[in-house]
């Protein structure tokens, strides 16, 4: 057994409980533990610094600069309002409609990440509209996001296919996509329940008279589409151009550049990248491979589903599903199908769920995204941002359990 690999996941779980109980930002407590974990088995500084992920910051901060554009000045808040009008004010549909905003971004071609971050930007003001808690509804855009990614002519779709198509693994995009939309529905329905959504007292806005978008609220809209159709069509980093969007909006002066940087959370990009930084020295000692390879010895016809996606899932907590996850598991479903004889189509499949799921982790791009969108609250305090932190860590936790057991009960090898 690799002794450092195991140290490092001992470090990593020392941090997450260190940051909960001490009610520290587990983001600074990362860096101290990288730091000497990295001193104690020799990582130099510049390797060690490397693990901060500039590309991830540029992503969390330019998302959140345009959607703290979008809070400050009123347009996110005016339009949920106004989607709501359209079913006659009944705020029932809250749930429903930001499911559906969720996967139709994603499916039309951008993918996973700018619907995210618009699904977490839209969920405070139309939690406040409506009643329901913001967190419960960016959990549930989030998770429509998660089915929409697998339409045909995402990126995600497109990586997958070009890894699986060298193994003459074909035919599994239809159960695929079929699987993901039975599995966040079903999902979405338990975090309403958990959040307790059934029981809240919503909100009817009928008798609300409102009011005609500003110009500056009505070019923060023509923005944020701006971002959709640079991802989707021309395959635009969604940081950099939600960047581009916000500075023109604040030099026409859509919104007040002071207030738009302080409702940016600078401790949340903090705790996500810093976490980040640990997790690439974890991975580039092996931890995280020590932990898969654990359960790959135990996979039989029986497990072998179940445990790809529980291997997939773990990873993904706390790296990228399309930028380390896929390419590294998905190349191995041909041998592992071969030798333990299970469908390839349903390896495929369970790995997309299970890392698409784990997104929701505060370590990952989803749940950092929720995150970075609440701290737009002013009510949003510290000891509020660690508990979110491990609710989402549990959210992630409970749906990757639920897909996992349902693999165990052989439902995704029905297709």
């Amino acid at each position: 057994m690799n002794s450092i690999a195991l140290v490092s996941l001992i470090v990593l779980i020392a941090v997450i409980m260190i940051g909960f109980f001490r009610k520290v930002n587990v983001g600074l407590v990362a860096i101290l533990a990288v730091t000497v974990f990295a001193t104690f088995i020799g990582q130099s500084d510049s390797t060690t610094i490397k693990g901060f992920s500039a590309s991830l910051f540029i992503m969390l901060l330019g998302v959140s600069f345009l959607c703290s554009i979008g809070i400050s000045n009123g347009s996110l808040e005016l339009i949920s309002k106004k989607f709501l009008r359209l079913s006659g004010g009944h705020a029932i549909v809250a749930p429903f409609l930001i499911y559906l905003i969720g996967f139709g971004i994603a499916a039309i071609g951008p993918g996973c990440v700018p619907a995210l971050g618009i699904a977490a930007a839209l969920s405070l003001p139309l939690g406040k509209s409506t009643g329901y808690d913001p967190i419960m509804l960016a959990l549930i855009g989030e998770i429509g996001s998660f089915a929409g990614r697998f339409s045909p002519i995402t990126p995600e779709s497109v990586l997958i296919r070009s890894l699986a198509e060298p193994q003459n693994i074909n035919g599994y995009q239809t159960s695929l996509l079929i699987y993901a939309v039975l599995t966040t529905v079903f999902i979405s329905i338990v975090v309403f329940f958990v959040f307790k959504g059934h029981k809240v007292e919503t909100k009817k806005m009928e008798a609300e008279t409102l009011e005609k978008f500003s110009f500056g609220q009505a070019c923060t809209l023509i923005g944020f589409l701006m971002v959709i159709v640079s991802c989707a069509l021309f395959k635009r980093n969604v940081g950099l151009i939600s960047f581009a969007v916000g500075v023109f909006l604040i030099i026409i002066k859509a919104a007040d550049e002071k207030k738009v940087f302080k409702t940016i959370s600078w401790s949340t990009l903090l705790m996500v990248t810093g976490f980040g930084m640990l997790m690439e020295t974890v991975i580039a000692v092996e931890g995280v491979n020590l932990l898969s390879q654990g359960l790959a010895s135990i996979m039989s016809p029986r497990t072998a589903v179940a445990i790809q996606g529980l291997t997939a899932g773990i990873m993904s907590w706390f790296s990228s599903a399309i930028g380390v996850v896929w390419p590294t598991l998905v190349p191995t479903v041909g041998d592992i199908a071969g030798k333990v004889g299970v469908p390839a189509s349903g390896l495929i499949s369970i790995m997309c769920l299970t890392a698409a799921f784990a997104g929701l982790s505060p370590a990952s791009t989803g749940g950092g995204l929720i995150m970075a969108a609440n701290a737009t609250d002013p009510e949003f305090t510290k000891e509020k941002e660690n508990k979110l932190f491990i609710k989402l860590f549990g959210v992630s936790a409970l749906a990757l359990g639920i897909i996992v057991t349902a693999a165990l009960l052989g439902l995704y090898s029905v297709l």
